[in-house]
C-alpha cells in the first residue's frame, strides 16, 4: 500500500457533526487522556469550548473506528469570550496584542490512539508519524476554509518538533508552563503556515477539500447548527468554484486568496 493510499483509501477524515461523532471525539480522547496523563475529570473529555470549534476525527475506514481526533478552537466576533483555550484553562498570559484581530484558532485536543491497525508496509512508528501528519493536514484543510487572521497551540517540545519536520514553523509567544507536563504557547499567521506546508501537506490537502465541495452536506450541516457561524464566514463556495475550474491539482495560490 502506497502512502498516498493509506492516508486517503485506508484512513480518511470526518468533521464531527452527529451525536455518533462527538461520541467517537470522546472515546479517543478519554483512552488517550487516561492513559498519557491520568485525566478523568468529565471536562477533559468534551468542553464548552467544543461547542465553538471545528473537530476532526480520523477513521480507519475498514471498521470504522475513530483511532485520532484533532480540535481547530474558533474565536470571532460572536462568541461573548473571546478568550482562547490556552489562556482560560492554562493560565497564558501576555499574548492579548496576537488575540485583538478576529477570526483568530487554537488548534488543541490533539490525540491518536496507542494500539492503531497493523499494515505491513509501515512500521508501529512510521504508522504514528503518518497518522499525526493526516491529524495536522485536518487543520490545514479547516484553515484553508476558515480564514483566520493567526493559529496558536500550546504544546510539548516533542509536537513542536514533528511540526519542524512538516514545516509548521510556529514561534514562541509566552514561556513554557507546567500543564500536566512543561508546555510552550506558540503562535503562526494563517498564511504562513499554509504557504510555509505546501510542499508537506498541499497534496492530500487539497484531496480533502475537493472531498468537502464533492460531498458538502456535513460542513453545510456543521455551519448552519454552529451558534457562532454563517457560511458567508466561509471561504467554502469560492474553493469550491475554483476546484470546478481547476480539478485536485488547484495551485495552492487559488486557495489563499480570493479576490
Amino acid at each position: 500500500m502506497a502512502l498516498y493510499e493509506l492516508l486517503t483509501d485506508a484512513y480518511t477524515l470526518d468533521l464531527v457533526v452527529t451525536e455518533s461523532q462527538i461520541q467517537q471525539t470522546i472515546e479517543v480522547r478519554k483512552e488517550v487522556l487516561m492513559r498519557k496523563y491520568n485525566l478523568s475529570e468529565k471536562k477533559h473529555f468534551h468542553n464548552e469550548d467544543d461547542t465553538h470549534s471545528f473537530i476532526y476525527n480520523l477513521i480507519y475506514k475498514e471498521t470504522g473506528e475513530a483511532v485520532g481526533t484533532v480540535r481547530i478552537c474558533f474565536i470571532n466576533d460572536r462568541i461573548p469570550d473571546k478568550r482562547l483555550p490556552m489562556q482560560k484553562e492554562i493560565g497564558v498570559s501576555g499574548i492579548e496584542y496576537l488575540t485583538e484581530e478576529l477570526p483568530i484558532g487554537e488548534i488543541s485536543r490533539l490525540a491518536l490512539k496507542q494500539n492503531l491497525p497493523s499494515h505491513s508496509e509501515f512500521s508501529a512508528m512510521q504508522l504514528r508519524s503518518l497518522l499525526t501528519l493526516l491529524l495536522l493536514v485536518a487543520t490545514r484543510v479547516n484553515m484553508t476554509l476558515y480564514p483566520y487572521t493567526r493559529i496558536f497551540s500550546i504544546m510539548e517540545t516533542s509536537l513542536h518538533t514533528l511540526l519542524k519536520r512538516q514545516r509548521v514553523f510556529f514561534e514562541q509567544i509566552a514561556p513554557a508552563v507546567d500543564y500536566y507536563g512543561m508546555r510552550t504557547p506558540y503562535s503562526i499567521e494563517r498564511i504562513k503556515l499554509l504557504k510555509d506546508t505546501e510542499p508537506t501537506m498541499q497534496t492530500l490537502t487539497n484531496h480533502y477539500l475537493k472531498r468537502c465541495c464533492t460531498n458538502p452536506e456535513p460542513f453545510l450541516r456543521f455551519v448552519r447548527n454552529n451558534p457562532y457561524l454563517d457560511e458567508s464566514d466561509t471561504l467554502f463556495r469560492p474553493l469550491c468554484e475554483r476546484f470546478e475550474k481547476y480539478g485536485e491539482a488547484l495551485p495552492v495560490e487559488k486557495t489563499l486568496y480570493f479576490s
